[in-house]
């Protein structure tokens, strides 16, 4: 991918991620005034849940068919991971709906308001799996226009229903579960005019087989969405609606470097050290350009805060401030992470996400247990600098010595 292409890749993927995640968190923003710090304690304690969930029974596809599509568009693989993810969607809806089914009924009946999120959160994965076709391809502006238009009308379906009077929990809920499907639908459609029916095809275990250190990395890196129901467990709701609205406000924050790293991904993958040397240097200006951003963010908070929230969330303030300073080494994170696994270096890129996040859950517990939203936080930044180290040593190493290559079925850089 030359320098143009990448740089044309990167413009559509972030222009329609920061739009779109701007457009997502001022929904949650309304979301979390509709709802109080209490209930959206709760709520974001389920949804970080469902977001594990997600990709416990993504496998690894999403990503491993970008590289796999990027380095062979005629791999037999995609076409049998794709059909995989077909069939792990319908596991994914009934294992998020029973246990909220079951929770409502017997704990809380908020719990059931919040039952279609298990449709959004199969039909969403499901149509991210297949959008990685197209963005392997070097056609990012399907995911663009899609991710736009979702949550879009996602967030104009949950106004129009807090207007007539319907619970805020349940318009959220509906809308994202609706446009999803309808999302889906759409994709799979245009997705598929693109795809060649392979000669041969490869069963479940092959396709684990291969996927399973994408799939460690992921599930290692979204398991940190248990962060807000382990501050919920040990603080209290009201604590995680702190630290919730917290985590829900900086996720725009992030999408440069995530952008970034979906780009590098295919951009990397099967390319010799020479052409890789190059993308470090991206890695590094995109840290800057991070650091610059949060510095100047931290200074705002109170503003911030007093403006969209309320007097209600004034405990959400440092907590935000502490998790701001993180995201710098959050940023590198993703970016390293990127091209480590476009080397080969998969399997160690997983290690270090399963091992750091298991560090960030246990901190958060205690960070939470003995200082509510303002120890999470510190313990989920810590996290994200541990994890930068690690991965940042790792490419150091791979700089001055290129590990020798090997099958994708070989532990590679462990």
């Amino acid at each position: 991918m030359g320098r143009k292409k990448l740089a044309s890749q990167f413009a559509w993927v972030s222009a329609g991620r920061l739009i779109g995640a701007l457009i997502q968190a001022v929904t949650m923003l309304l979301l979390a005034r509709d709802l109080g710090p209490y209930e959206f304690g709760l709520f974001s304690a389920v949804f970080g849940t469902i977001i594990v969930f997600q990709s416990a029974l993504d496998l690894g596809i999403a990503t491993m068919v970008v590289k796999e599509r990027a380095a062979d568009p005629q791999s037999p693989v995609i076409h049998s991971a794709l059909r995989v993810a077909d069939h792990s969607s319908f596991a994914l809806a009934a294992v998020i709906a029973f246990p909220l089914a079951a929770l409502g009924t017997f704990l809380d009946p908020f719990f059931m308001l919040l039952l279609p999120l298990s449709v959004w959160a199969a039909a969403e994965r499901h149509s991210e799996t297949w959008l990685s076709v197209p963005l392997a391809d070097g056609d990012a502006r399907i995911n663009t226009q899609n991710l736009l238009i979702r949550r879009t009308a996602a967030a104009l379906l949950y106004l129009g229903a807090v207007f007539a009077g319907i619970h805020a929990a349940v318009a959220f809920s509906a809308a994202m579960a609706l446009t999803a499907l309808i999302s889906l639908i759409v994709i799979r459609k245009v997705v598929s005019s693109r795809l060649t029916p392979p000669l041969s095809a490869l069963g479940l275990r092959e396709i684990v087989r291969i996927s399973w250190p994408f799939w460690m990395n992921s599930l290692g890196t979204q398991a940190r969405n248990l962060d807000t129901l382990l501050v919920s467990a040990f603080a209290g709701p009201t604590q995680a609606g702190f630290y919730a609205a917290t985590s829900r406000a900086t996720g725009p924050l992030r999408i440069f470097s995530t952008s970034m790293a979906a780009v590098l991904l295919p951009a990397s993958a099967g390319k010799e050290r020479k052409h890789l040397r190059k993308l470090f240097k991206l890695v590094w200006a995109m840290g800057a350009f991070c650091g610059l951003l949060y510095g100047t963010l931290m200074l705002l908070v109170p503003a911030v805060v007093h403006l969209f929230l309320g007097d209600a969330y004034r405990g959400a303030v440092l907590p935000l401030q502490i998790v701001l300073a993180g995201l710098v080494f959050a940023a590198l994170s993703s970016l390293f992470n990127s091209i480590l696994q476009g080397a080969g270096l998969q399997y160690f890129v997983a290690k270090t996400s399963v091992i750091t996040t298991g560090a960030c859950l246990i901190l958060v517990s205690i960070g939470s247990l003995f200082l509510g939203a303002i120890g999470a936080a510190f313990a989920l930044s810590f996290s994200f600098v541990l994890q930068s180290a690690i991965l940042a040593s790792r490419v150091s190493k791979f700089a001055r010595r290129p590990p020798a290559r090997h099958r994708l079925s070989a532990p590679t850089g462990m």
